[in-house]
C-alpha cells in the first residue's frame, strides 16, 4: 500500500516488530506504550495475552528462548484500520527459521488487537 495512511500503518507495524526485537526491557516498554492501546489483545496458536504487560511477558519469553533471533517485517496490506502483514523470524543475518502473518486492528493510531498465524 502506498500513500500517507499506508506509510503510517507500515511505520506502526515496523515499530511493532521493534517490540519483538528490542532486548532492553525499558526501551521495549517505551516502544510498547507507543504501539499498543493499554488493553491490547494478542493471540497466536501458542497463547493469548491481554494488556501491554501480558504481551511484554510473552515477548520476553520468546527472546529468552531464541536470544539470537530477530523478526523481519514482510509485505503490509491495510484498509479501514485493519492490516495484514507477513513476517519472518531467524538468526540475525541468517536465513529465516520460521515465518507467518498477523492481522491487526488499529484504533486511534495504535494496535488494539493482534491475531498471529504461523506458516
Amino acid at each position: 500500500m502506498t500513500g500517507e495512511k499506508g506509510d503510517t500503518v507500515t511505520d506502526l507495524l515496523g515499530a511493532y516488530i521493534s517490540v519483538w526485537n528490542e532486548r532492553n526491557p525499558q526501551t521495549r516498554q517505551t516502544i510498547s506504550d507507543e504501539v499498543f492501546t493499554p488493553d491490547a489483545y494478542y493471540v497466536d496458536p501458542n497463547t493469548s495475552a491481554q494488556g501491554r504487560s501480558a504481551i511484554d511477558t510473552y515477548v520476553a519469553g520468546w527472546q529468552e528462548q531464541f536470544p539470537d533471533f530477530v523478526f523481519v517485517l514482510g509485505e503490509v496490506r491495510s484498509h479501514h484500520d485493519v492490516a495484514h502483514f507477513g513476517w519472518s523470524f531467524g538468526p540475525t543475518g541468517g536465513p529465516p527459521a520460521a515465518s507467518g502473518g498477523d492481522v491487526v486492528v488499529i484504533e486511534r493510531g495504535r494496535i488494539s488487537k493482534i491475531y498471529g498465524f504461523f506458516d
